[in-house]
């Protein structure tokens, strides 16, 4: 890879992360996605109530406003 000196654990934390937990998922729970989050360091967490796994189909309206309050974060 011609950027491999960019891949380090530095720099990895130095990005803004956040997941966004969608609450009625089915296929991973609240709990897997909350321990996907504490393994990857400095990463936040926003809730999304009433989203299932693809929630760009049920909830996208409330994603997009969660979307936005992220981007508005870190503009």
């Amino acid at each position: 890879m011609r950027d491999e000196a960019l891949l380090t654990d530095a720099n990895y934390g130095s990005v803004k992360k956040v997941y966004v937990v969608l609450k009625d998922d089915a296929s991973n729970s609240e709990e897997m996605q909350r321990w996907m989050v504490d393994l990857s360091p400095g990463t936040e967490a926003e809730e999304l109530a009433g989203a299932d796994h693809m929630a760009m189909c049920s909830k996208p309206r409330e994603l997009c406003d969660v979307l936005l309050r992220i981007a508005d974060k870190y503009d």
